[in-house]
């Protein structure tokens, strides 16, 4: 259970660093918009899945998944989704 808090807060971490200057200082929660509250537009999310895969060390291309990143709303289908392609990598290199 601490692992997955862990885990979250990390991946919290990285959407903040990707925040644009004017919403800085919003407060991000697990129901927070992405793009709304947080400004995050079609590029912030590519640059987010890059700093993604440079946190963790893992290429989500070749772990096979399709993600539809404009299907991912609000902080909490990002975490979602972060969870299920590290349980990928995580089975790959086992």
């Amino acid at each position: 259970m601490e692992v997955t808090a862990e885990l979250d807060d990390k991946i919290i971490a990285l959407i903040a660093a990707s925040v644009p200057g004017k919403f800085k200082k919003t407060k991000i929660t697990v129901a927070t918009n992405l793009q709304q509250e947080l400004g995050l537009d079609s590029i912030g999310m590519l640059a987010l899945v890059f700093r993604f895969e440079e946190t963790f060390g893992i290429d989500i291309a070749q772990l096979g998944l399709d993600i539809n990143i404009a299907k991912l709303k609000t902080v909490a289908d990002l975490i979602q989704v972060g969870r299920e392609i590290l349980d990928k990598a995580q089975i790959g290199a086992a």
